[in-house]
């Protein structure tokens, strides 16, 4: 007689299906995806995987775990965040710092992403908070997390204005006004600002400088 493995109609599981049931299903294999991804990382920078023993070619050593929460796209998730020691060429170790999970990150690149947008957009922390909530759905968000964003972002947008043009290849320069609405002191108004274009031999057109008039 073969043996049934079919459950009767009240033993079925029930999926629970609603509109939310594609994100639920995506946000519960958040915290495995990370970890592998993680995990992958260390193993190539240990130049071996978790407990095998490969001589020399190994470059250092695990010393257990420790809880990160990480908020990405999809919502806050804690994962347990490998720790290991590097030998370096001199023979001395260091802890390992992953590229993927950096060190104080505490949300993704596209998350800090939307949160410049809104608040470039006028949006203060509280207003960020309430627009994002899908996006963030708890996860912490504090004025001073904002503000240093805000502060990357301007040292971002320095380096990008002193950068070196020499391999740009321009051909024509181009200068305009814009006016945009901004934020000063908690009113938005507009400002004009100086745009400076560049053409390429090949035509394409590129934003070289932006200044406030």
């Amino acid at each position: 007689m073969e043996h049934c493995t079919k459950k009767s109609g009240s033993e079925k599981e029930d999926p629970g299906w609603s509109a939310d049931t594609i994100e639920a299903r995506m946000r519960s294999r958040i915290r495995e995806t990370i970890e592998a991804v993680v995990e992958e990382e260390l193993e190539a920078a240990l130049g071996a995987a978790l407990s095998a023993r490969v001589g020399d070619t190994r470059q250092g050593y695990r010393h257990g775990t420790r809880e990160r929460t990480l908020t990405t796209s999809l919502g806050p998730t804690t994962i347990a965040m490998p720790r290991a020691r590097i030998r370096q060429a001199d023979g001395a170790s260091t802890e390992w710092r992953s590229q993927t999970v950096r060190r104080y990150q505490r949300r993704t690149t596209r998350v800090d992403e939307a949160i410049l947008g809104v608040y470039l957009a006028g949006g203060n922390t509280r207003r960020i908070k309430g627009a994002l909530a899908p996006l963030l759905r708890g996860g912490p968000l504090s004025k001073d997390a904002v503000s240093r964003l805000v502060g990357r972002l301007r040292d971002d947008f320095e380096t990008w204005r002193t950068h070196d043009l020499t391999d740009e290849d321009i051909c024509y320069l181009f200068m305009d006004g814009w006016y945009p609405k901004v934020r000063i002191g908690g009113r938005r108004e507009r400002v004009p600002v100086l745009v400076t274009l560049g053409v390429r031999a090949s035509g394409e057109r590129v934003v070289l400088d932006l200044r406030l008039g």
